[in-house]
C-alpha cells in the first residue's frame, strides 16, 4: 500500500542509460513519448519517455519509464534519468472484475479498477523516500497516475483507479489530482458523523477521468 514505508535498495545499475542519439525518436516530435503508446502491449524493460518539470526552473525534461512484470496481473513501472538514476518507482495490480450478466451495466459503478500501490518521487526532497543528491523533479506522481489510468483503459476497467494514501498526501489527491473518499463520512437523522470503511481510500471519480488525462499536457 501506499503508507507502507520501505528503504529501496540502490538497484540504479539495473536500468541502462538511454543514449540520446538513439534511433528511437519519431521527427515530428523529437522524443518518444508514451502519449500513443499501448503500455500494456510493451515487453518489459524500456517503454518510453515521460515529460516533467524541473523544480529549480520549471523548466521541461524527458526522463525514462521502464515496465516490469511483477506477478499475474501486477506491474512495476520505474522513472529514471539518463544516467540511471532512479527517479521514481509505482506498482499497480489490474482488478477486473466482471460486472453480474442479470444487471444493467453502467460504467460509472464498474467496480473493476487499477489499484495504485507503492507510489514514490525519490527526488522530492519533503518525503521520508528522498535520495540525496538528486535533483527536484515535478510531476512524476502525475505521470504515474497517468500511467495507472492508460493501463486501467486498455484493461477494460474504464479508467477507474484506487489507492490508500498517507494522510499528508491526501489534499493532493483530493485538490489536484481530483480523486474523492470511496468511504465519505455519512450523517444520520441526529446529526451524528458516522464512517464504514478506510478514510484514505481513494477512487478516480466519473468527473475527474478526463481531467487527469490532460492535467500537465498528459502522457
Amino acid at each position: 500500500m501506499i503508507n507502507n514505508i520501505y528503504n529501496t535498495p540502490q538497484i540504479y545499475s539495473k536500468y541502462q542509460k538511454v543514449s540520446r542519439n538513439q534511433n528511437t525518436v519519431p521527427s515530428f516530435t523529437g522524443v518518444q513519448t508514451l502519449t500513443h503508446t499501448n503500455i500494456g502491449s510493451c515487453m518489459e524493460g524500456y517503454i518510453g519517455k515521460i515529460r516533467v518539470r524541473k523544480a529549480s526552473d520549471k523548466s521541461d525534461c524527458y526522463l525514462n519509464v521502464f515496465k516490469k512484470y511483477t506477478g499475474t496481473n501486477e506491474e512495476k513501472y520505474s522513472i529514471t534519468n539518463d544516467f540511471g538514476d532512479l527517479i521514481g518507482e509505482m506498482k499497480i495490480k489490474i482488478k477486473k472484475i466482471f460486472p453480474n450478466p442479470w444487471e444493467k451495466f453502467d460504467s460509472n459503478n464498474d467496480p473493476s479498477h487499477v489499484f495504485v500501490d507503492e507510489l514514490r518521487n525519490f527526488s522530492r526532497p519533503d518525503t521520508p523516500y528522498y535520495k540525496p543528491g538528486l535533483e527536484y523533479m515535478k510531476d512524476i506522481g502525475t505521470r504515474f497516475l497517468q500511467i495507472a489510468q492508460r493501463r486501467s483503459d486498455e484493461s477494460m476497467c474504464c479508467g477507474n483507479i484506487k489507492l490508500i494514501t498517507k494522510g499528508e498526501s491526501k489534499d493532493w489527491y483530493l485538490n489536484y489530482i481530483g480523486m474523492t473518499e470511496e468511504f465519505p463520512a455519512g450523517g444520520n437523522n441526529f446529526g451524528f458523523k458516522f464512517r464504514i470503511g478506510n478514510p484514505n481510500s481513494l477512487i478516480l471519480p466519473p468527473h475527474s477521468k478526463e481531467p487527469l488525462s490532460r492535467l500537465q499536457g498528459g502522457l
